[in-house]
């Protein structure tokens, strides 16, 4: 090469941009930056009940009164004293939920609804089925009593569902459907959440067309796919989103249209325009305007991604993500860097957790690993025999972008030479729920490396007051090759469980496995022992949503229980309800991987 020329390649003067001038930081690095920025949620505003759905609660929500507020029947039967033992009895009158006949009678006994108010004079209420009925030639009824019932028999007290100045939601709670039953049944028409973040949206390329439009192929034209791509990833987060459309790759436009983005948004994000191309400018111009943070991510794929702040009047600063041009890249670091930034902003209260629960999954087919940098491979995941198993999207180009559609987890695939095996266990991240079992699908390996394929398990079962262990045992033993098994019994306090758990779930030489078995609702001791679980674990939310869904087929009052599924160091850990179908729910835990 001649002299003048590697002169030129080494000096500011060459006309094409060399290696880049940023430090490569590994997936971790960039994620932890991320985060340091993100002070926390934005600010508070009042919303009528119907429109807070999806938003993060600003506030602990406690019970005002008791519920019931009343004693209430829990069937239908017939309101007694008790006191008055087996018999035949007169009806006095018939008590339905809503209306108010006054006190039961003496000697006499009263058909009572499911939900009514047990009338005064009345202590226990006997269900239908124990009575006999008689109906005299006067049409009089008589009713026969047939089984004793002691003081309190199938009546709901007073605050036995909720007590008075029980905390019942916690700030930063997500508001589902079910959240905002709860808050209607405390009568609260109007609920403090956190603001939603403003994200403002926008493409770089000369080569872009707004969609509907019929690219110019003679040119290199191609259709913006990023943005509604990102437009919608926004959206399903609940974020607001300011679509800028598409900017043309000329530095003074750049500039001014993220300049002006600033001024109303807390979060801004570009796709292209950030690796080095002559006229990929966003970087300079992130460095002009703030803080730029990084530019590299040693990562398959999304390596230029960049992340700035610029700041603002408020305490939080303003958040940039340049993500990369190609569509499966764009979607990836979104997935990892903005999503999570975008959630912490809204108030997502679970910050200690991880925004998508990593899991082991069984690959279907055998993977290509990159020498160079680790992988972030599109993988459509499912439940195959109570362990997830995972199948590839196939070829994972970073402009292909079929490969994340159905995509619900990124397959983390080492930095390494070779093929990983079919059958072979890998760290997942759950980008949503799993698919269901289906015909078709290629069936699942026997797993290499896997928790479930141990010849023996070290399990421990915590019982939580009275809760009883025989179901839960005679499937350990039964599903487990000879578990080695350990049993303690502690009252529902939150010191106590911590100091068991923490002994179990060990850095090394912890248990495989810990179930703490016992009914954790919505009581306030309840809620203290959730929340030390919480965060001494990072969850597995598919885990728990497994529990709930088994549970939820024994009684729909499993929807009123809190269930803590996750890893503490390499032990897993999941809470059981002391109910009818615990063996199920238990046997379907020690099959996963």
């Amino acid at each position: 090469m001649p002299i003048e020329l590697v002169w030129r390649a080494m000096s500011d003067a060459a006309p094409y941009k060399g290696k880049s001038p940023f430090t490569m930081l590994s997936v971790e690095e960039c994620v932890a930056t991320v985060a340091k920025q993100v002070l926390g949620p934005l600010g508070v505003e009042e919303l009528a009940l119907a429109d807070a759905l999806g938003r993060y609660l600003a506030e602990d929500v406690v019970s005002a009164a008791p519920i019931p507020a009343f004693p209430a029947s829990i069937m239908d039967g017939f309101a007694v004293r008790s006191s008055d033992g087996l018999g035949t009895f007169p009806v006095d009158a018939e008590q339905f939920a809503g209306n108010d006949v006054g006190p039961l009678q003496p000697g006499h006994i009263r058909y009572i609804t499911t939900g009514s108010a047990v009338p005064v004079g009345a202590d226990a209420v006997v269900k239908v089925e124990d009575t006999l009925q008689r109906v005299k030639s006067s049409g009089e009824v008589e009713i026969d009593v047939l089984v004793s019932s002691k003081a309190g028999a199938n009546i709901r007290q007073v605050g036995s569902d909720t007590a008075k100045d029980e905390v019942l939601l916690r700030r930063g709670c997500h508001l589902r459907a079910s959240e905002l039953g709860v808050l209607a049944a405390l009568n609260r028409s109007c609920v403090s959440v956190f603001c939603l973040p403003r994200v403002a949206l926008l493409s770089t390329g000369d080569e872009l067309v707004e969609l509907g439009q019929v690219p110019d192929e003679s040119r290199g034209q191609i259709v913006d796919s990023n943005r509604p791509l990102l437009c919608a990833m926004v959206k399903e987060l609940g974020a607001m989103v300011t679509d800028l459309g598409v900017v043309k790759d000329e530095v003074e436009c750049v500039r001014a249209t993220i300049a002006d983005a600033f001024k109303f948004a807390d979060v801004v994000i570009t796709s292209g325009g950030v690796s080095r191309g002559n006229k990929d400018y966003i970087k300079e111009v992130l460095e002009e305007l703030g803080e730029l943070h990084f530019g590299e991510m040693c990562m398959k794929p999304g390596k230029p991604s960049t992340f700035a702040t610029v700041k603002s009047a408020e305490n939080q600063p303003r958040l940039f993500f340049g993500l990369p041009g190609n569509p499966v890249s764009c979607f990836v670091t979104f997935k990892l860097l903005a999503a999570p930034a975008i959630l912490k902003l809204a108030g997502m209260g679970s910050l200690r957790s991880p925004v998508y629960p990593r899991v082991d999954a069984v690959l279907c087919q055998p993977v290509q690993m990159d020498p160079v940098r680790p992988e972030y491979h599109r993988a459509r995941a499912r439940w195959d025999s109570g362990r997830i198993v995972a199948e590839s999207t196939g070829f994972q180009r970073s402009s292909r972008i079929a490969s994340i559609a159905e995509t619900n987890c990124l397959l983390e695939i080492p930095k390494a030479s070779g093929t990983l095996a079919k059958g072979t266990v890998v760290k997942a991240l759950l980008l949503g729920g799993l698919r269901p079992e289906a015909e078709g699908f290629p069936s699942a390996p026997q797993a290499q490396t896997a928790l479930g394929s141990c010849k023996r398990r070290r399990v421990g079962l915590l019982l939580l007051d009275t809760a009883q262990s025989s179901k839960v045992t005679e499937v350990l033993r039964a599903s487990l090759d000879g578990p080695e098994l350990r049993e303690e019994r502690r009252p529902k306090e939150a010191e106590a469980v911590k100091k068991v758990v923490e002994s179990w779930c060990q850095e090394k030489n912890g248990l495989d496995l810990v179930l703490v078995l016992g009914e954790l609702g919505v009581g306030n001791k309840d809620a203290e022992v959730v929340d030390t679980l919480r965060n001494m674990v990072i969850a597995a939310e598919n885990v728990a949503d497994l529990i709930l869904h088994e549970a939820l087929k024994e009684t729909p009052l499993a929807m009123l229980t809190c269930t803590v599924a996750g890893y503490r160091h390499s032990t897993l850990l999941a809470t059981l309800p002391d109910a009818p179908g615990v063996g199920q729910i238990c046997k379907l835990i020690t099959s996963l991987p």
